[in-house]
């Protein structure tokens, strides 16, 4: 499914007032229900929320377990208000890659049309899942 309009919307409840830089994700996990987020900037930086984590811990909240994740959606407007291409930064993709159990695809939207698809396993290749812990 293709969820641009979806994201496109949600970007305007993104909180990014340093940077300019507003991101929206809708994960889905394997029984078909979603999860939105966006990010959430704070001016100390390190405590900033992405949105692909926001979305996560909102469905982990609601009772998504490890294993459950899916898909993972992505859109992000630059400070000029420009629709670009973004993926998930290294936090993200590690959360992603645990959640999934390495297991999901990643669609990154540029445009309704412009979609590019990735594994987690393409974009975080050798992840540490915590097996070895």
């Amino acid at each position: 499914m293709n969820y641009f309009q979806q994201l496109n919307t949600l970007l305007d409840a993104s909180c990014a007032p340093y940077s300019g830089f507003n991101v929206a994700s809708i994960v889905v996990l394997k029984d078909g229900r979603t999860f939105k987020g966006v990010n959430v900037e704070s001016a100390a930086y390190s405590p900033t929320n992405c949105a692909e984590r926001n979305a996560i811990q909102t469905a982990v909240t609601e009772g998504a377990k490890i294993g459950d994740l899916q898909e993972v959606h992505i859109l992000a407007r630059n400070a000029a208000k420009q629709l670009v291409q973004a993926y998930p930064c290294g936090p993200c993709r590690q959360v992603i890659a645990e959640q999934s159990l390495n297991d999901t695809r990643i669609y990154c939207y540029a445009s309704e049309s412009d979609v590019k698809e990735h594994t987690i396993a393409e974009l975080l290749p050798f992840g540490f899942l915590g097996a070895e812990l």
